[in-house]
């Protein structure tokens, strides 16, 4: 239609789309348009051969779409074409170690070196942009890449930053995608030139797609809610392959995601289904189709499918699905739907809703955790599977409307399993989620397999991270436990591999614990006999004799330190012969004011944790990183960072020994309540560090400390004040001495505590086998074990 007819409707129509405006022009949502016109009839006079009546102007615009829409064999064929290296149809699950290296030189200090007053999310938009254009449209990349080389001055950069833009927006809208990247680019305000031509530079050095690095750190820097962030690729994987695994040979032929994010589900899919049986590609692609919200995640996920080779049907949509009228989506019913939806995690009201259709039961007014679960179901075809993400609390609410609905998918049989996943996966939020794996109600199964996999995973900095090891290890359990049968048959699994708890639970089952679909909930209890307590009490049984070992050990080497081993007589020092002040040997820094660090700069999912005084525990600095602030606060207050081997204070509040940085905690932040005590290097020949923690952390130091701080208005001890303290000095071969035996007890002590916790829970397993309530025998055999008298020091 032509844009005066479009124009025309805007003035004169009631109810037509407003606008949106970009790089100058004014641009209508698509979906918007069609739902309009969807709501207009083509008169009877004016309906064309082979339409019946009713037919709308919304039914023409969508076969008009259908036969412009370009194949998705075509859309891979286009990308790529010349690409100085080879785009993968898959998502990159781990970096080369190279372009890991210029991803981070990139979100380094060049981040404000070429943003200026502009935001972060502008400077990341240029490194999509550029990432874009270099795999799909790599001839404009080479073109730009080479204007970056002789740029003359801070003109020709921003010249060169509109036309990057420029470039992104007119190729994906040649794809029918709305773009408005030269505006966002326009915004940034590099100081050198010099500064864009490295950025171009490092991009044009990547040999791999590095789109989900770019987008983690999108998501770092955009804050973005528990509605929002993206989906880790191990679990998009694993949810993927677990829908997929009944499909036989050309099929499954569509997936969709109705709250997209970045493409991820899509794309995995198309990969997952990318070659037939004989790993040749297959004759028909796979139809995706995607909903999502938000425009800025809508542009990157439709950049991030253009790169993989997946044709973008992603439609951008104000309303929930179940708000949809027919024929909403290119295809009724779909064979795969995977998704990530929004969470509502506040306990729902009481009132239902009355309006839509809900088949098993209509969902609270505030909480459309368990609509999402129906939707999905909704546009299953038969045989197809579902995969979604749930909250934990989604499974067991006590709330009627949800406890009906689980009801009804239990005794429908539609749920097939759901595995609990590890805590903190995702940067947005800390809640326990779930994944829920779902079938149509026309081919239900008798049974539910629960996984509890909250154990794996690896640390890394604030977030859990699952390995492919564990996607695999978590695909093996549940092949194992759903056997051809639908009998639960044991894992076998081998030190190295970790053990997947599980519970196959039967219908009656599911009706007795209230329809429950939490994990927690049954795995836990049928931890409790047969199998499952065997192996707890192996497991135990192993740990204790590990915490023994490392005692044994603990204990021989303690019996070679100084002042413990022979336990001679103490050496008798004149202390009053060298004693300095404390802010004579080390220097002292007390931590930034509220203003640079309060409430608003920080949250539960930063990067960089902050040290608060009760992380100070036992000399040590306790893991509870449950207060961070993001890389670029991080870098503002790079002047109170913590390194190895600092001494942190109480500042305010109340006064506790003090703690040593560990050399992994380098690079946190002080919090406005501690004092940072570091000794500089000219200071080492005089004292050690650990030798000034040890006499801080005396009784008489503390009570000394606490003294001070009480004698001000409000609690609080000063720089100056804790500078005076007098700190008696040995010479450096006896503080070593010191610091050797005190290190050595203290180490002694935690194997001690670890020991004994490992008795408590050897104790529990132990009780648990040989008390359980239950009819089946007891395990042939327990393992014996046999306790050895300490060696005393």
């Amino acid at each position: 239609m032509s844009r005066p007819t479009v124009t025309a409707w805007e003035r004169q129509e009631p109810g037509f789309p407003s606008p949106q405006r970009s790089n100058g022009q004014d641009y209508f949502r698509r979906s918007e348009i069609v739902d309009w016109l969807d709501r207009r009839p083509v008169p009877s006079g004016r309906l064309v051969a082979g339409e019946p009546v009713g037919t709308t102007y919304g039914d023409r615009a969508r076969r008009g779409e259908e036969a412009r829409k370009p194949s998705a064999g075509a859309a891979k064929l286009r990308l790529g074409t010349g690409s100085s290296y080879r785009m993968p149809i898959g998502a990159v699950d781990e970096p080369r170690p190279e372009n890991r290296r210029i991803v981070t030189h990139l979100m380094g200090s060049l981040i404000d070196r070429v943003r200026g007053a502009a935001s972060v999310l502008d400077y990341l938009n240029l490194l999509l942009c550029l990432h874009y254009l270099r795999g799909a449209a790599p001839d404009r990349f080479d073109t730009l890449a080479a204007r970056a080389r002789i740029l003359n001055g801070l003109d020709d950069a921003s010249q060169l930053l509109r036309d990057v833009g420029r470039a992104a927006d007119e190729d994906m809208r040649g794809l029918g995608v709305h773009s408005s990247m030269q505006e966002a680019l326009g915004r940034l305000e590099p100081r050198t030139a010099r500064d864009l031509h490295n950025v171009v530079d490092a991009m044009s050095r990547l040999t791999e797609d590095v789109f989900g690095l770019i987008l983690d750190e999108y998501e770092q820097q955009a804050a973005l809610g528990s509605g929002e962030f993206f989906t880790p690729r191990p679990v998009v994987r694993l949810m993927t392959r677990l829908a997929c695994l009944e499909f036989g040979p050309g099929e499954p032929e569509s997936v969709y995601d109705p709250y997209a994010r970045d493409g991820g589900f899509l794309i995995e899919a198309t990969a997952a289904c990318a070659l037939d049986e004989d790993g040749l590609p297959r004759n028909e692609a796979l139809q995706t189709y995607g909903e999502t919200r938000r425009a800025d995640t809508w542009r990157l996920a439709t950049m991030n499918l253009l790169l993989h080779g997946v044709s973008p049907a992603l439609d951008l949509k104000r309303t929930p699905p179940w708000h949809d009228g027919p024929g909403r989506a290119p295809l009724e019913s779909f064979d795969i739907v995977l998704t990530n939806p929004p969470f509502n995690m506040s306990d729902p009201g009481r009132g239902e809703r009355r309006e839509g259709q809900w088949e098993y039961g209509a969902p609270p007014l505030d909480n459309d955790n368990l609509a999402w679960v129906q939707h999905c179901l909704a546009k299953l075809r038969k045989r197809g599977r579902a995969g979604i993400i749930m909250p934990n609390k989604a499974g067991n609410s006590g709330h009627k409307a949800e406890r009906t609905i689980r009801r009804n998918l239990v005794e429908s049989g539609v749920v097939e399993s759901v595995i609990a996943l590890p805590a903190q996966l995702f940067t947005g939020t800390a809640v326990p989620v779930s994944v829920w794996m779902l079938r149509h109600p026309g081919n239900p199964c008798d049974s539910t397999l629960f996984l509890d996999a909250r154990h794996m995973g690896a640390k890394n900095g604030a977030r859990r991270v699952l390995s492919a090891v564990d996607a695999e290890t978590l695909l093996d359990a549940y092949r194992t436990r759903r056997n051809a049968g639908g009998a639960a048959l044991p894992l076998r699994t081998t030190p190295e591999e970790p053990h997947v708890p599980a519970a196959l639970v039967s219908r009656e089952e599911l009706r007795r614990s209230d329809y429950s679909l939490n994990p927690l909930d049954h795995v836990e209890r049928r931890s409790a006999g047969g199998e499952g307590i065997e192996h707890e009490l192996e497991s135990a049984w192993e740990r204790l004799r590990d915490t023994e070992d490392h005692l044994r050990a603990i204990q021989d080497g303690a019996a070679q330190l100084p002042f413990v081993g022979d336990r001679g007589p103490l050496l008798r020092r004149h202390r009053s012969a060298c004693v300095a002040s404390l802010d004579s040997l080390c220097e002292i820094q007390a931590g930034p004011s509220y203003s640079k660090l309060g409430k608003k700069q920080r949250s539960t999912h930063g990067l960089v944790p902050v040290v608060f005084p009760r992380h100070l525990k036992d000399r040590r600095i306790t893991e509870e990183e449950d207060e961070r602030v993001a890389e670029e606060t991080a870098r503002r207050l790079r002047n109170f960072e913590l390194r190895h081997k600092d001494i942190v204070c109480v500042r305010s509040g109340a006064i506790v020994p003090p703690a040593l940085v560990q050399q992994h905690q380098a690079g946190w932040l002080m919090s406005p309540n501690v004092i940072r005590l570091r000794v500089p290097d000219a200071q080492n020949d005089r004292v050690l560090p650990e030798y000034l923690l040890h006499y801080l952390c005396l009784d008489e130091s503390v009570a000394w400390m606490r003294d001070r701080a009480a004698a001000t208005a409000a609690p609080s001890l000063r720089s100056e004040s804790l500078g005076s303290l007098r700190i008696p000095l040995p010479e450096p071969a006896e503080q070593q001495e010191i610091v050797a035996a005190l290190n050595g007890l203290d180490e002694l002590d935690r194997a001690h505590l670890a020991a004994a916790a490992s008795v408590r829970r050897t104790r529990v397993a132990l009780a648990h086998a040989l008390l359980r309530p239950s009819t089946e025998p007891a395990p042939a055999s327990v393992p014996r074990h046999r306790f050895e008298k300490e060696a005393s020091l």
